[in-house]
């Protein structure tokens, strides 16, 4: 006999503590689902530039005098800089949208034969076609842009075809690619610029270690007042802005699952220690201290919450899965499986919920008398 075990109570009891189970894994799927929506739209900031200026930066002149030459020399002589390329220009932009939100990836304009060693910096692969060739209005895209939009290598995009793409011209998409950075390249140089003429005026660093920020820092205290410069940190921190709101919802939908399942745990809790009132007056009359009692109760309801957790972060995953493999994935977009701030964030709901739904029956127990209790008066 093991009056205080658990799991026999669980076992036994399965009515009164699935109600329990059932709304802690529901509550734990809707938190935990929107944590997941929630980093596709971090993981979507990242895909579409951060990644891109994690290995990049871009200096550029934004009128028609060229960029310092000991700025520039400043540049190419740094330690923390593996090569240094001229980016002819920006021409526009295509838009990607995910499950929560969209953002614009910018179309790189570069010479021909600067493109492979941007891809491979990027570790961006090359899955189908071929790069882009100089002057011949072709452009490589990201495997789920192409998706989304329906492309295959031969097709042909841009304001020419469609007033959707926000890209000047006709192009025939020569390539796709995949990886950790989504890269959109053309090389359009029909009006034959020189690199020694266009490194001038616009170019593409890479950074051997983006946690290095001395050059960073140099560049932006001695900026020329005709210089712009797009780093990393820069382009994060506009991320972040917008990435914060989102945070601070999840924050606030989880503080109102907490409260709505103290109160109606709580309740149920309550119910069901009156139905046990006897159980607990016969265990107080027989030596269990009354401490011990309130530890069996909370391990009771610990326990139905944690599996409920469980419970809920496998079926989030699932519904992530199937949704991904069914309906995402095919259309270019995606959810992730895993979030370990999310699951984090997720694991305060049994924790609170478990200490907080038990105030009642304590209280409750703490005034309970077995004698009464065992005599019949309730």
């Amino acid at each position: 006999m093991s009056p205080l075990s658990t799991f026999k109570y669980i076992k036994n009891n399965i009515s009164k503590t699935l109600p329990i189970l059932i709304a802690m894994m529901v509550s734990v799927l809707l938190i935990y689902i929107f944590s997941l929506v929630t980093k596709s739209s971090i993981e979507l900031a990242n895909l579409t530039c951060t990644n891109f200026f994690s290995k990049y930066t871009i200096v550029f002149s934004n009128n028609e005098e060229p960029i310092p030459k000991d700025y520039l020399d400043k540049i190419t002589n740094d330690n923390n800089v593996g090569h240094v390329m001229p980016l002819i220009s920006e021409e526009g932009y295509l838009q990607y949208t995910n499950i929560f939100g969209s953002m614009s990836i910018s179309v790189l304009n570069l010479y021909e034969k600067d493109i492979s060693q941007v891809i491979d910096t990027l570790n961006v692969k090359l899955i189908e076609g071929r790069l882009p060739m100089e002057n011949k209005n072709e452009i490589i895209i990201p495997k789920k842009y192409a998706l989304q939009n329906k492309l295959k290598t031969g097709d042909y995009i841009g304001s020419e075809v469609s007033s959707t793409y926000a890209i000047k011209g006709k192009f025939k998409v020569s390539g796709i690619t995949d990886g950790p950075a989504m890269l959109v390249v053309i090389s359009d140089n029909k009006d034959g610029v020189s690199r020694d003429t266009a490194i001038k005026n616009s170019i593409l660093l890479s950074v051997k270690d983006v946690l290095n920020k001395n050059l960073i820092n140099y560049l932006s205290k001695n900026t020329p007042k005709n210089v712009l410069i797009m780093d990393y940190y820069s382009i994060s921190k506009q991320t972040d802005e917008i990435l914060n709101s989102m945070n601070a919802l999840s924050y606030m939908l989880n503080i109102i699952i907490i409260l709505v399942l103290c109160i109606s745990l709580g309740n149920l809790n309550y119910i069901n220690f009156i139905n046990r009132k006897y159980e607990f007056g016969v265990l107080s009359a027989i030596g269990y201290k009354k401490s011990t009692l309130y530890f069996k109760l909370w391990k009771e309801n610990a326990t139905v919450c944690l599996l409920g957790y469980i419970s809920g972060i496998l079926l989030s995953t699932c519904v992530a899965f199937i949704l991904n493999l069914t309906v995402l994935y095919p259309s270019g977009k995606f959810i992730p499986l895993w979030n370990i701030s999310g699951a984090t964030v997720a694991l305060m709901i049994p924790i609170f919920v478990s200490f907080l739904s038990l105030i009642a029956p304590i209280k409750e127990l703490r005034k309970t008398d077995p004698l009464d209790v065992i005599g019949g008066v309730i």
